[in-house]
């Protein structure tokens, strides 16, 4: 029933192995005892990853060396999440630039660019060949013992809950150009933003210079996609919702309710039930009992 689906991505994240096995050897973050965190790669990807999860919307993770046809990417995936990317080559770093340039919204997390394919410093502000694209440069960064509250800057079109916090890591970011979205509560890394964007040609470029926790990160994901692909809006917190295209051009829709208490829903379209179920007209309550899963083909 769902072999040859093409599943629906939100969000599109970069992948890095090199810079996951160097950040084994050479972690930027520490445990709490303040040792070296050799997680610190996944550590950094994931609270991307999760966010977005949390957020209800899709993913499609990408490796470094899949990036080419940028405006095939821009359509594709107009929203591009680089984090921890450190190892990358110059080519690598401009078609991160070019990708942005030509429509779509490229977010750099901690730790990007900072370093060419060998690992070497980039002997230029970091984030190196992008900081013209990103308006912001830093060459100050801090590790975090603690958790730190952030709030969203004045006129910040990103609604940030009151327990948003950052954690783990600080990069010193310098605007030159960006506009700022979130800030920290801190006397002192107060000074810098936590989360600043820059329209770059025909779109856009958001440097994130922590590791967002949950709520942050959540945030953010919605913010980068306002309207998840999938269709389905205001789900229970203990329901998602997952949609590809068939071989045949419908598109499925596949509702799990993860909860042991009963969910409803929505129906965004009018859908047909593959399980044998009645058709679902369009704004019809669907009802999920308890860890239930519910598979519907739609034809847009």
């Amino acid at each position: 029933m769902v072999a040859g689906v093409e599943p629906d991505a939100d969000i599109a994240i970069v992948h890095s192995v090199p810079s996951k096995w160097l950040m084994q050897k050479y972690p930027p973050l520490s445990t709490p005892d303040g040792g070296p965190d050799s997680g610190a790669y996944q550590r950094i990807f994931d609270s991307f990853y999760r966010g977005a999860f949390e957020a209800g919307r899709q993913v499609r993770m990408i490796h470094a060396r899949q990036l080419h046809d940028l405006e095939e990417a821009a359509r594709r995936h107009p929203v591009l999440i680089a984090p921890a990317l450190y190892l990358a080559d110059d080519a690598t770093v401009d078609w991160l630039a070019e990708y942005a340039h030509s429509g779509g919204h490229l977010v750099i997390g901690p730790r990007t660019a900072y370093a060419d394919h060998e690992g070497r410093t980039r002997h230029e502000p970091a984030p190196g060949r992008l900081t013209e694209a990103a308006g912001v440069h830093y060459d100050e960064f801090s590790n975090l013992s603690g958790d730190l509250g952030v709030h969203a800057a004045a006129e910040s079109p990103l609604h940030l809950p009151a327990d948003a916090v950052a954690t783990r890591w600080v990069e010193g970011y310098v605007v030159a150009g960006a506009d700022v979205l979130v800030e920290y509560d801190h006397r002192h890394f107060g000074r810098w933003p936590a989360v600043t964007t820059r329209r770059h040609g025909a779109g856009r470029v958001t440097c994130v210079g922590t590791v967002p926790g949950r709520v942050l990160a959540a945030a953010l994901a919605r913010w980068l996609t306002p309207a998840p692909v999938s269709g389905w809006a205001d789900l229970p917190a203990t329901v998602t919702a997952t949609t590809g295209t068939s071989l045949d051009g419908r598109r499925l829709h596949v509702v799990h309710n993860w909860s042991g208490d009963r969910a409803e829903v929505t129906a965004p379209v009018g859908l047909t039930d593959l399980l044998g179920g009645d058709g679902v007209p369009v704004g019809a309550r669907v009802l999920l009992d308890e860890r239930d899963v519910r598979v519907f083909a739609s034809d847009r």
